[in-house]
């Protein structure tokens, strides 16, 4: 049983050397025709990406706590549907370019990233807005169109002026309240009787006003920085313009050329092997 198997093994040894041997017979036969073809198609490869039309790719991140999602997913689906249709009149309407500038545009994709803040008082989107276009120059104008139609969207435009509204009311409030501790410090030291509310009258100890005040100074700082930063749409990084383009790859072109033209190579050694086989019956 054992001396089956041996014999089974080296046979299959065998053919696999036999079929290695032929390959190589092949190939060296068969040399020049191969090289000839793989040069070929590695200069038809060359030739071709030489003379085609570059795509460039770049990345736009912007921050955001009122878009969402699925809003950015409609944008994406509504610009792409705009690209395929070779719409660019109203394309470039919607990004504020020119229908030239709109027509370098291959791809306009906007992706969402959840993250949530050191505060955990909100989550705020990080938005990845990738373009391919055929004309580097255009990424500054696209970048501007591209945050303006954010911007602009009336749900978010009303979501804005709503938080102004809001923080412009915490700041006078608590204005009014540093405004009215500051008062009662004064009667303090100035030995006058303090009249007030009855949260005026708790706050006897004059170390406890001035902790008081910080602290209500400090909450309408950060108020006031939110309100700076009251914008729907922060820009993180904009684009920036690659010189090295994303399309074609030179790479992969050459890889293309290679196989292509030992296909062709193939086939031609197969016409001529069955031309001489008809011949010789």
């Amino acid at each position: 049983m054992n001396q089956e198997k041996k014999v089974a093994v080296s046979s299959d040894e065998i053919d696999i050397r036999v079929l290695i041997i032929s390959i190589l017979k092949f190939l060296h036969k068969n040399f020049v025709v191969l090289s000839v073809f793989a040069v070929l198609g590695v200069g038809t490869a060359i030739a071709i990406y030489a003379l085609s039309k570059k795509v460039y790719e770049s990345k736009m991140i912007l921050q955001s706590d009122i878009l969402t999602e699925s809003y950015a997913e409609r944008i994406t689906e509504s610009l792409d549907r705009l690209i395929k249709e070779d719409n660019m009149q109203v394309l470039s309407v919607r990004l504020n370019i020119t229908e030239e500038e709109a027509a370098n545009i291959n791809k306009i994709e906007i992706e969402s990233v959840k993250q949530t803040t050191a505060s955990k008082e909100k989550e705020e989107s990080i938005f990845i807005i990738t373009c391919e276009i055929k004309d580097k120059s255009i990424l500054p104008k696209l970048q501007d169109g591209i945050i303006s139609l954010l911007r602009n969207n009336e749900f978010v435009k009303i979501r804005v002026k709503q938080r102004e509204t809001y923080y412009t009311n915490l700041i006078a409030k608590i204005q009014e309240e540093i405004n009215s501790l500051d008062s009662l410090k004064k009667r303090l030291f100035q030995g006058k009787p303090v009249y007030g509310k009855s949260a005026e009258m708790m706050l006897v100890e004059p170390t406890s006003i001035y902790s008081k005040i910080i602290d209500l100074n400090k909450e309408q700082i950060n108020y006031k920085n939110a309100l700076e930063l009251v914008n729907s749409i922060q820009l993180v990084e904009g684009f920036i313009a690659f010189q090295k383009p994303a399309k074609p790859k030179l790479s992969i072109a050459l890889i293309g050329g290679f196989v292509g033209g030992m296909l062709l190579a193939f086939c031609f050694l197969a016409a001529r092997w069955a031309r001489q086989t008809i011949k010789e019956s």
